[in-house]
């Protein structure tokens, strides 16, 4: 199972989740210990209180563990498996939030730019005890909280970049160089998911009139056209340089059956896939 976050959440409008405003959500995660696959649509600041995480990505293992920040941008593919005593608390926030708080406190992102950071926060009483008043503002639920934690969560921002300036302005570098091309940069890290229209406007948490109007403006073509094309170009580089199936790839191009895919391959390209692959494998 691969489960698409704050997507999955939102849409089952789960009680841990709260939505602090159009682009901040705050997550206090309830455990689980089953290995599982997730992809981001957000980017994300989670805050391991207790226990662990493995978490593998790019064939690479990492452990995170109490009293780490992850700074995660938008557009992540990995597994994790949690401990049974795993806690955390997760903040999801979209490129206008970190921009504005750029411009507000006129922090300027530089480096080199980096989608994830992993910062030891244990030796900062101030944003432990932050992270703590945090909790209780959100469990309690008193008048205006949700306009306290978003002060809160600025503050949070402000002293982790306090306490490792270099690694949050490569992680905020990473945001702003990408923020043009936010649709574009989600819509092809998560293409072996999309098998319709509805797919791409659902990731991209936005209403069917919006997406096209943006999508038209910004790609110069339809949605449909895009997405056909950009699975066919991705199933014709996987035929000449792996040694995947047909059933595989027609999977990972997001295509419910390889029959299916046969057809729209044959339509597009004029051959078959095993043509395809036998006359481009070696050019």
């Amino acid at each position: 199972m691969t489960v698409t976050i704050p997507n999955y959440m939102i849409e089952r409008n789960e009680p841990t989740l709260v939505h602090l405003g159009n682009d901040l959500y705050l997550e206090q995660m309830r455990t689980h210990t089953q290995k599982i696959l997730v992809r981001n649509t957000m980017h994300g600041l989670t805050l391991v209180e207790s226990g662990y995480k493995e978490v593998e990505m790019n064939t690479q293992s990492t452990v995170i563990e109490k009293e780490h920040a992850v700074f995660f941008a938008q557009g992540n593919y990995f597994s994790n498996q949690n401990s049974s005593d795993y806690r955390t608390l997760t903040l999801f926030f979209d490129d206008t939030y970190i921009i504005n708080l750029l411009k507000k406190y006129r922090i300027a992102p530089q480096g080199t730019a980096k989608r994830i950071e992993v910062i030891p926060y244990g030796t900062s009483d101030t944003i432990r005890i932050l992270i703590e008043s945090i909790q209780v503002t959100a469990r309690e639920k008193k008048p205006h909280f949700k306009t306290l934690l978003k002060l809160k969560t600025e503050l949070l921002f402000l002293e982790f970049y306090q306490h490792a300036p270099r690694q949050l302005a490569s992680f905020f570098q990473h945001v702003t160089e990408t923020s043009n091309e936010r649709m574009r940069y989600i819509l092809e890290e998560n293409i072996d998911i999309l098998y319709t229209v509805t797919d791409m406007h659902t990731l991209l948490r936005m209403g069917p009139s919006h997406f096209h109007t943006q999508f038209v403006k910004h790609f110069g073509v339809s949605p449909k056209t895009w997405l056909d094309k950009k699975r066919m170009e991705k199933a014709m580089f996987l035929l000449t340089s792996s040694e995947k199936s047909i059933k595989e790839i027609a999977a990972e191009c997001g295509y419910s059956t390889s029959s299916w895919f046969i057809v729209q391959f044959k339509k597009y390209c004029k051959t078959t896939p095993r043509e395809f692959r036998v006359e481009n494998r070696y050019k």
